[in-house]
This record gives structure tokens, sequence and C-alpha cells, in this order.
């Protein structure tokens, strides 16, 4: 009962936080929208009762990034609105877009969204993706193409590696844990769960010289099942600082403090 009035009360935020981000739109238009969504994800965080855990953000460079996220749950969207204090926008496949109230919110908000069935738009898709980037926000893209059912790191398509190499951004890996056992794919009803948020180092020009995309994809689904396997065999440390842990390495979220959570939705899976 207490995860289905959960649920509810995430419904209304989320249909409440959609309008006032078109309205935010319509009345003063710039960074508004993105404020709006922003705190859409703090308060999502906070009413699904989730314990994040943010790690690494000193790996983040300064300017604007491509992030490749492995994807486990709709929570995904929320929380790494939540973990970074940067404007973070999502590259969706084009079905979020079409969701009522809430797809229109995401473009308002700038968010980007492709149909991985006609690569005619990948030239204005990139286009618009560079100008995110080159404004300093955090790009984020899901290449499984799909919510993994158990955590485990599903193939990843190489068109979101398209999109980094031709924008000339950082590639900036992301490993989430815990989205899946918040809200299981198929579920509807939300559970509270501790969530991990580890920001891995970017992709290093040994890694990408020379770049096929394939070969790039590879490297970074390797980098981010080696940190799935090394929290699995207990190396990833209890909520908090660990003792002994280098200064800034870890920075802890609980929703009381709000601070520091596809494509969207089922995940963005190329840019072709």
């Amino acid at each position: 009962m207490i995860g289905i009035l959960r649920s509810l009360s995430i419904l209304v935020l989320t249909a409440g936080c959609s309008l006032a981000t078109l309205v935010a739109a319509w009345v003063s238009g710039g960074s508004a929208p993105e404020r709006v969504m922003g705190w859409w994800g703090r308060a999502f965080v906070r009413l699904g009762g989730f314990r994040v855990r943010v790690e690494g953000l000193e790996e983040l460079p300064p300017g604007g990034a491509v992030l490749v996220a492995n994807h486990q749950s709709v929570v995904d969207i929320p929380l790494l609105l939540s973990a970074f204090r940067r404007p973070v926008k999502f590259l969706a496949k084009r079905e979020l877009g079409e969701i009522p109230l809430f797809g229109k919110a995401m473009a308002a908000a700038g968010n980007l969204f492709v149909d991985r069935e006609d690569p005619r738009d990948a030239v204005q898709l990139l286009r618009d993706a560079g100008a995110r980037v080159r404004g300093g926000a955090l790009l984020v893209v899901f290449p499984e193409g799909t919510r993994s059912t158990d955590g485990s790191i599903g193939e990843f398509k190489p068109g979101a590696f398209y999109l980094a190499l031709r924008s000339g951004a950082p590639l900036v890996p992301v490993y989430i844990d815990g989205g899946n056992r918040a809200l299981p794919k198929g579920a509807l009803s939300f559970r509270p769960a501790d969530i991990l948020v580890r920001v891995l180092p970017a992709v290093t020009a040994e890694e990408g010289a020379g770049g096929a995309k394939e070969r790039i994809a590879s490297s970074v689904r390797e980098r981010i099942v080696q940190e799935r396997n090394r929290s699995a065999g207990g190396d990833t440390p209890p909520r908090g600082d660990t003792p002994g842990s280098p200064p800034g390495r870890r920075e802890g979220v609980s929703p009381a403090s709000g601070e520091g959570v596809s494509s969207a939705g089922e995940g963005a899976s190329s840019a072709r």
C-alpha cells in the first residue's frame, strides 16, 4: 500500500512539474525549464525514498561532455538530474517525446529525441547535440538501447560513440547501480533502495585514437562492467565516506540533503 501511494505521489509530481516546465518555457524561456526539471529530479528522489551515493564528481571535465551510462530503470533520468548540479540533457528515443505532457516538457527543457528507424535526422541531431555540449551541458546517452532487468550490462550500440566523436566532446563513462531495485522493469510500485552513481575517468586519447566507434563502445562497456564486478565483489564502500579514502572521491547524497541523482526512458541507442 505504501508503495502504491509513493508511486501515485511521484506520478502527480511528474505531471505537475511537466506543466510547470512548459509554463516556464512559455513565460521566461532560457534556463528556467531545465531548472524546473532539475527540481523535479531531486523531489523524485526524495519521494521515492532512494538513498543515493555519488562518487567521482572530480572526473567531470569543466565544460560540456557526453556521459555514457548503463541503464537499469526509469529512475535513471531523475537520478542523474539530481546527481549533478550542472545542466544535464538526455538523448532519448522518439517514443519518450510522445508521452503526453512529459514528452513536451522534456523537449522544452532542451532534451533531444532520435528516431532509431530514421537515420535521416542524424545530421540535425548532431548539430543540436553539439550545441548542447558546447554550451556546457552534460549530455547523457544510454547505449544499451533498453533497460536491464537484473543489473547486467548489455551490449553497447555504437551510435552514441559516433555522436561523441563528431562533437569532439570528452566521453565520460558513468556506472549506475540500484535503479533496477528502485523500480524493476515491468513493476508499477517504487521501492526504497540504495543507489550508486559512479563517474569514471574520461576516455583517454589512446583509447579513442584512430577511433572506430565500435572499438570505443567496447572499451567503455568493459570499464563499466569492471565497475559492476568490483561492486558485486564487495569493493563498494558503505554509505558515507570510508576511512582512508582519497579526499573528494566520494560525495554522499541522501534524500534529505537533496544534493548530488537515455538516452532516457528505455535509452537512446543511436545517433546514426
